[in-house]
């Protein structure tokens, strides 16, 4: 009898590239954060709302998801060059909290270039919101920010070495 057709199948989440997987979790935890954060919490002004989203990701970097990038490490796949600081040591968590509220602040002015920006295409009247913040593009727009912070330090890495 023969038990290779038994095996199972390779499933769909392992077949995909380690790249892939990384900007999956960053961006479930920075819309996540912005769920709970962002509309659980009824902030007033859009500067402090934006620093309390930039603080509760940079928290949420260092202690969820650098934590689960390390996990998900095996002997193929190197999670760790999809991480800007890694947690050694207590310096990480102000790095990564200062980390967080300037991808924070980026997002905030990518939402308010392109309100402006239709604003001004539309001719409507001033402080019209055409894209309102929300948690799906909010994690998107803040992963790739920090894909290409991680892009650019790993370049400068490499020209360093």
């Amino acid at each position: 009898m023969d038990i290779r057709g038994y095996r199972p199948r390779e499933s769909f989440v392992r077949r995909q590239p380690a790249w892939v997987k990384a900007c999956a979790v960053k961006w479930w935890f920075a819309g996540a954060v912005f769920y709970f954060i962002g509309w659980g919490l009824f902030i007033g002004s859009q500067l402090d709302l934006t620093a309390a989203l930039g603080l509760a990701l940079g928290l949420v970097t260092e202690i969820l998801i650098n934590r689960a990038l390390i996990f998900f490490e095996s002997g193929r796949e190197n999670y760790r060059r999809f991480i800007f600081c890694s947690p050694r040591g207590f310096l990480s968590i102000p790095i990564n909290l200062a980390y967080g509220l300037l991808l924070s602040f980026a997002v905030g002015y990518t939402y308010h270039f392109i309100n402006y920006a239709a604003v001004n295409l539309a001719n409507a009247a001033p402080g019209t919101v055409f894209l309102g913040a929300e948690p799906l593009l909010y994690g998107l727009f803040f992963t790739g920010y920090d894909m290409l912070c991680v892009c650019i330090k790993n370049k400068v890495k490499v020209l360093i070495k």
